[in-house]
C-alpha cells in the first residue's frame, strides 16, 4: 500500500509544482503551516526542552540520528553525522574551531554566523545558554519556503518521525561539549579577565593551544558549566566532573615546552576556579604544584611575554591567598626580585588579571602574608611574653617598610602603557584600579598597625594621604575609627569613578571586602529610644553615618550585580562575609577586622 501511494505520488508531482493546483490534503496543510511557523516555535521548543530535567539525558545518545530533528535531514536529503571522538572524548576538537576577538564582541569562526547561540544568550531574559552554531538550520529555513513542496509520503514520514523521536530537541544542540567550548571563548574569558581583546595574551594561549591539551580542553569545559551551573543545575556535575578529569590529565608529564605552557595554564585556572564548584575550597595544594611547573617551563625557556604573564598570574594569585591562608601553604610565592619600582625599558604591557598594578599586587601581596602570620600569632596570645614582644617589632619594622613604598608609588605613565584595545576597560580605569590598591595596602596597614597611623596622624585631608607629615598628637580611638572610615570611602570613591561595565568588576571584590570593616556608623544612631520616655528622643542623625550608609548600599548593589555577571556560588560567600563584618561593627564590637571575621566564620574564598 504505502509502495502504490509512493508511486501515484511521484505520478502527480508535476501537477503538486503547479500554481492551478487548489486541494490539499490535510497533512500537506499541517506540514505547510508548521513550515511557516518554523521560525516562531523554534524559541518555544526550545524553551520547553530547556525547562526539562532529562534534557541532559541527550549528550551521550547511544542513536545519533535519534537526536536530530527529522525536518533538517529531510529537507536537507543527508544522514546527520556522527562526531569523531578524540583521545578527550572531545568531539569537538577535530573541527579546528578557534574563536577571536572582534572589535567589542567575541565571535567564532565558523562559516555563518552562530545563530542558536545568539538566540539563546538573548532569551530568557538575558541568561546565557550555550548552543551549537549549525549553519545547515538557517539555509533549511530558507528552502522550505521556498522550494520545498511537500508531498503525501513525505508528510506523513514527517509526522512519523516526530512521534518517535520524542520531545522536539533544540536545532543545532548536538554537541554540549563544543557549545561549553564556545561559550568559554565568548563569555568567560570577558567576565574573568580584568580586560579583553586580541592582545590579551592568556586568550592567545589558550586559542593556540585548547586542541592539543587535554588538560586545558576539560579545563575550560569546567570553568564554562560553572558559570552556567546557577540557571542549569544540570551542569554543576558536568563542571566538576570535567574539573576532575583535568586534574588527573595535569599529572601527565610532558617534554616540549608549548605544552608545558598548556599544563601551567590548565593548572592555573584549576586553582583559581576551584572556588566555583566549592567555594571554601583555596586549592593551596594547586598553586604549590603551579609554582614548580612554572620554574621547570622558566628552566628552558627565555624570558618573553608568556613567562611575564605567568608570573604576574601566580603574583595575583598568591595576593588573593595570602591574607586567607598562612605562607608555609603557599610555597615559593615570589616569583622574582621583589617588591619595588624597576626600570622600564619598553611599553609596559598590562595584565589580564593585574592590570597595570603589577608592582602593588607584589605589595598587597606581602602586606597580606605579613597581617595573616601577625594576626594568627596574636590571636593566641593570652599574656604577653618577651618573644610575642619580638614578634610585634618584627611584623612592625616590616609594616613601616611596606608602608614606605606605598607611600612612594606612582601610577605608570599612561603614555609608556601599550593600550589593550578594550573599549569597555580604557587605561584610566586600569590607572584608577592601581589608585585603589594602593590606598587599600595603607588601610589595611594602618588597621592592624596602629601605631604607623599614630605616628602621622593628622585631621582628615585626602590630598595629603600621600604626603603625610610628623604627627602633632596622638589620636584617640574614636579619632583614628574616623580617618580610617574617611579613607575607606575615599576607595570606594574611586570606583564609583569606574562603570560597572568595565571589566575590572572581576578585580574589585577583594577592594570590596578590604574597606567594609571599616565602614562603621555611629553606635548612637543605631539605638532606638526606650518605650517608656514621655517625648521621643531621637537622636540626631550625623552626615557622617548617611555617608557611611550611601557607601554601604555602593558596596552591596555594585557587588549584587556583579553576582548577576558572573553567577558563582563564592559571591554568596563574599556577601555573607561582607554582612558578617557589619553586623559585628552595628552590635557595637570593637576592632572588627575582616580577616579576623573570614578566619573565625570560615568565610575565606577567592576573591578575584
Amino acid at each position: 500500500m504505502r509502495t502504490e501511494r509512493l508511486a501515484q505520488n511521484a505520478a502527480q508531482s508535476p501537477q503538486v509544482r503547479t500554481p492551478s493546483r487548489t486541494p490539499r490534503s490535510e497533512d500537506e496543510a499541517l506540514l505547510a503551516h508548521r513550515m511557516d511557523r518554523f521560525g516562531e516555535d523554534e524559541q518555544q521548543e526550545l524553551d520547553s526542552w530547556l525547562n526539562s530535567p532529562s534534557q541532559w539525558d541527550y549528550m551521550m545518545p547511544p542513536d545519533p540520528i535519534g537526536m536530530v530533528d527529522a525536518a533538517p535531514v529531510l529537507l536537507l536529503n543527508e544522514e546527520p553525522t556522527e562526531s569523531v571522538g578524540s583521545a578527550w572524548e572531545c568531539s569537538d576538537l577535530a573541527s579546528g574551531m578557534a574563536w577571536t576577538v572582534a572589535e567589542d564582541s567575541l565571535s567564532s569562526s565558523f562559516g555563518t554566523p552562530s545563530r542558536g547561540l545568539d538566540d539563546l544568550l538573548n532569551s530568557r531574559g538575558g541568561v546565557q545558554i550555550p548552543m551549537i552554531p549549525i549553519p545547515q538550520v538557517v539555509r533549511v529555513q530558507e528552502e522550505a519556503r521556498s522550494s520545498f513542496t511537500p508531498t503525501e509520503p513525505s508528510s506523513q514520514v514527517l509526522m512519523e518521525s516526530r512521534q518517535q523521536s520524542g520531545p522536539d530537541l533544540p536545532r543545532g544542540l548536538f554537541n554540549i561539549p563544543t557549545a561549553l567550548s564556545e561559550y568559554f571563548f565568548r563569555e568567560v574569558i570577558s567576565l574573568y579577565c580584568a580586560w579583553d581583546s586580541k592582545s590579551n595574551v592568556m586568550r592567545s594561549i589558550v586559542e593556540s593551544m585548547w586542541q592539543s591539551s587535554g588538560a586545558l580542553h576539560h579545563t575550560i569545559q569546567s570553568m564554562a558549566a560553572a558559570c552556567l551551573s546557577e540557571d542549569f543545575p544540570h551542569l554543576l556535575s558536568v563542571a566538576r566532573q570535567e574539573h576532575a578529569h583535568a586534574l588527573e590529565l595535569i599529572k601527565t608529564k610532558v617534554t616540549s615546552s608549548t605544552q608545558k605552557q598548556a599544563m601551567v595554564l590548565a593548572a592555573t585556572f584549576l586553582g583559581h576556579t576551584s572556588s566555583w564548584l566549592s567555594p571554601h575550597n583555596l586549592a593551596t595544594g594547586m598553586f604549590k604544584a603551579s609554582c614548580d611547573m612554572l620554574d621547570d617551563m622558566a628552566a628552558e625557556t627565555e624570558l618573553d611575554t608568556s613567562l611575564s604573564f605567568f608570573n604576574d598570574t601566580m603574583d595575583y594569585w598568591a595576593m588573593l591567598l595570602a591574607y586567607l591562608t598562612d605562607s608555609q601553604q603557599l610555597g615559593d610565592y615570589r616569583r622574582n626580585s621583589g617588591t619595588g619600582p624597576t626600570v622600564q625599558t619598553r611599553l609596559l604591557e598590562p595584565h589580564p588579571y593585574c592590570g597595570i598594578s603589577h608592582e602593588m599586587i607584589k605589595v598587597l601581596r606581602d602586606t597580606g602574608i605579613l597581617i595573616f602570620r601577625y594576626r594568627k600569632h596574636m590571636s593566641t596570645v593570652k599574656f604577653m611574653t618577651e618573644k610575642d614582644v619580638d614578634v610585634f617589632r618584627v611584623a612592625l619594622r616590616e609594616a613601616r617598610r611596606l608602608e614606605r613604598i606605598l607611600l612612594a608609588h606612582r601610577p605608570p605613565d599612561l603614555s609608556q602603557v601599550k593600550d589593550p584595545g578594550d573599549p569597555k576597560t580604557p587605561l584610566k580605569h586600569l590607572e584608577l584600579m592601581d589608585e585603589a590598591y594602593q590606598y587599600t595596602g595603607l588601610l589595611q596597614l594602618y588597621h592592624v598597625f596602629p601605631d604607623l597611623l599614630n605616628e602621622r596622624y593628622a585631621p582628615w585631608d585626602k590630598n595629603n594621604i600621600l604626603r603625610p607629615l610628623p604627627a602633632d598628637k596622638t589620636p584617640t580611638v574614636e579619632e583614628r575609627q574616623f580617618w580610617l572610615t574617611k579613607l575607606a570611602m575615599h576607595i570606594l570613591a574611586i570606583l564609583r569613578d569606574i562603570p560597572f561595565e568595565s571589566r575590572t568588576r572581576s578585580a574589585q571584590p577583594f577592594i570590596m571586602v578590604a574597606v567594609s570593616s571599616e565602614l562603621r556608623r555611629n553606635p548612637q544612631h543605631l539605638q532606638t529610644p526606650g518605650s517608656g520616655s514621655a517625648e521621643i528622643d531621637l537622636p540626631i542623625i550625623d552626615q557622617a553615618s548617611i555617608e557611611v550608609a550611601r557607601a554601604r548600599k555602593f558596596l552591596g548593589s555594585r557587588l549584587a550585580a556583579y553576582t548577576h555577571i558572573l553567577p558563582l556560588r563564592k559571591s554568596r560567600v563574599i556577601f555573607e562575609l561582607i554582612n558578617h563584618v557589619w553586623a559585628a561593627l552595628d552590635a557595637g564590637e570593637q576592632d572588627v577586622y575582616w580577616l579576623d571575621v573570614a578566619y573565625e566564620k570560615n568565610l575565606g574564598t577567592m576573591m578575584g
